[in-house]
């Protein structure tokens, strides 16, 4: 697997994956930074963006289907820059929040109506060192 930055081109892809992936946040790359998981095909994707000087932000972060329980989502996050890491997970995706636990995040409090289509919490999550 090799995860590198993304690129415009790699838009479609993206797309592709969220279609796939409606349980995932539905943010864009356009405008933010972004990763690219890629093996044979685009793997997965990490959508990021600073906070601050050393503080960053996951936005969105989607594995094909396909493609998921093969580590993707573990190296994207390996290939973030190293600073705080925060997100936000919809309160009812018990996977990610399992995922993101045992990937060293710690819940930090829950933002009341965060998500809409269906209205839902998000917990805060932030990255432990």
């Amino acid at each position: 697997m090799y995860v590198r930055a993304g690129v415009p081109a790699d838009y479609p892809e993206v797309r592709r994956i969220l279609e796939l992936a409606p349980e995932a946040a539905q943010w864009l790359p356009e405008g933010y930074e972004f990763l690219i998981a890629e093996a044979d095909t685009v793997a997965g994707f990490l959508v990021w963006r600073h906070t601050a000087p050393d503080e960053i932000e996951i936005l969105n972060l989607a594995v094909d289907p396909a493609r998921r329980r093969m580590g993707v989502a573990t190296a994207l996050l390996l290939a973030l820059p190293k600073a705080s890491v925060f997100l936000e997970v919809r309160e009812s995706n018990l996977a990610a929040r399992r995922f993101y636990a045992q990937s060293g995040f710690a819940a930090l409090g829950v933002r009341p109506r965060y998500y809409h289509d269906p209205v839902e919490g998000a917990i805060v999550m932030r990255l432990q060192s």
